[in-house]
């Protein structure tokens, strides 16, 4: 059997368990896949090594210090300065990124044309990078704003796009059709301010934001960050086992749960039997048993609240 992970802090999340085993089951595929919460990109690939894990999807906040630890990178990670997909080849690692794929194609799947759209990007993390990049691929004129304007203004001149003080966004909101939003949950430029209804929002939470529910209120079209993430999934996929997966299989998974009844989570150091430790829904990597315990805490904390 073929193990798979997703890393992050916090993972416990993540829905790509949800989406890769699904149809890991439908195609007959033996391998499984789970959560995992390492302490550093250094260990979070060492992790990968000692465990033989063949492929992984990585997650804030890993995604751009991991790239220093990989013996190969894409030809999109060079530009984007972010990896979200990793394979394992006899010990030899390999970073790509899926997320602009996710980006694009949940647009264009949704019936969203591209060329020539003006489209806002909100934030200037790896994710950010990774939408700026693929919408400018797909045709798009390209505008990013982020909180700290230094980063946004960075990213604008690599990439070639236009960048906007944050403060001014609420100000020329009218400008654009499209917003793409890889801000926190809670963040939102544009509170007190009316959003035009021919908006288009892609909003990367998986969960109703500030943002979406605004964008919502005023009659905007808004696409959940599930389709993001599926869509980034199937391209994943494809880079680990070669094969396209039922997308279908994936769209109903994405709507699946983790119970906190069941939840099952296990200190990485205990597992003593490597071919096990997918029985788990989340394993914590941690240098004894109460720090264990606390990181334990905080991840049940961040999903299902205190």
């Amino acid at each position: 059997m073929e193990t798979y992970a997703v890393f992050g802090n916090p993972i416990l999340h993540s829905k790509s368990p949800q989406l890769f085993n699904s149809v890991f089951r439908e195609m007959g595929i033996d391998a499984k896949y789970t959560r995992i919460r390492p302490r550093s990109a250094h260990d979070l690939t060492d992790i990968i090594l000692n465990y033989n894990i063949k492929g992984a999807n990585i997650t804030t906040p890993f995604k751009e210090d991991v790239i220093k630890y990989l013996n190969h990178v894409s030809d999109e990670v060079a530009e984007i300065r972010g990896v979200n997909t990793i394979t394992n080849q006899n010990g030899k690692l390999t970073g790509y990124n899926t997320d602009w794929n996710g980006v694009v194609n949940a647009l264009v799947n949704a019936g969203v044309a591209l060329i020539g759209r003006k489209v806002l990007v909100l934030g200037a993390g790896p994710a950010a990078t990774a939408a700026v990049y693929g919408l400018k691929k797909a045709g798009a004129v390209v505008h990013i704003a982020n909180r700290t304007t230094q980063k946004a203004i960075e990213i604008g001149k690599r990439l070639n796009v236009n960048y906007i003080d944050f403060d001014e966004v609420a100000h020329k909101l009218s400008y654009f059709e499209l917003v793409v939003s890889a801000l926190l949950p809670n963040a939102n430029p544009f509170l007190g301010v009316n959003i035009p209804r021919n908006l288009v929002l892609l909003d990367a939470n998986y969960r109703p934001s500030s943002l979406s529910e605004q964008f919502m209120s005023f009659g905007c079209r808004v696409i959940s960050g599930k389709q993001w993430l599926i869509n980034q999934a199937v391209e994943a996929f494809k880079i680990f086992t070669g094969k396209a997966p039922v997308v279908e299989i994936m769209s109903v998974a994405v709507e699946n749960e983790l119970t906190f009844n069941y939840l099952k989570a296990q200190w990485i150091q205990m597992v003593d039997d490597k071919k096990l430790f997918t029985d788990y829904d989340l394993l914590i990597s941690a240098s004894n048993d109460n720090e264990f315990k606390q990181f334990l805490d905080e991840e049940i904390s961040k999903t299902f609240g205190s």
